[in-house]
């Protein structure tokens, strides 16, 4: 019994790497803004998580994300400020809170990635910005 949980807790260990994950997540907020700022916004939906597809259609994605690229103009640059990697039952996750500077002003986001075979799949993406709400 002893061998069989020591087996187990290693392979829960090994899966879950958050150096590896974190690197994974970065790399995937880097594709979600080079999409958007290429307008590849159903390309991004196509490779996103079930999680993103369960609560948003194609369409309503190229809409709300094409609207706030038009509001916010291209991304030029960013930088993690926190950071959470939880495996559970229902997945495996990293989350990041982020600072970014976009071309019309600044604003806070927060990705949600699924963690699948090593790579980064968007499962959720939220925004907050005072320019996004400015008339």
């Amino acid at each position: 019994m002893k061998t069989w949980i020591a087996m187990a807790t290693a392979a829960l260990l090994a899966a879950c790497s958050p150096i590896a994950d974190t690197k994974a997540a970065e790399a995937g907020v880097d594709r979600f803004h080079q999409a958007m700022d290429s307008g590849r916004l159903a390309e991004a939906y196509d490779a996103s998580a079930p999680d993103m597809k369960s609560v948003t259609s194609r369409d309503q994605f190229i809409a709300l994300f094409g609207a706030v690229h038009d509001r916010l103009g291209a991304y030029k640059s960013g930088k993690t400020v926190g950071w959470k990697d939880n495996a559970e039952t229902s997945g495996h996750y990293v989350v990041l809170d982020r600072q970014a500077e976009f071309e019309h002003g600044s604003a806070t986001e927060e990705f949600v990635f699924r963690i699948e075979r090593g790579e980064a799949v968007l499962a959720g993406y939220h925004i907050t910005s005072n320019v996004l709400t400015a008339n």
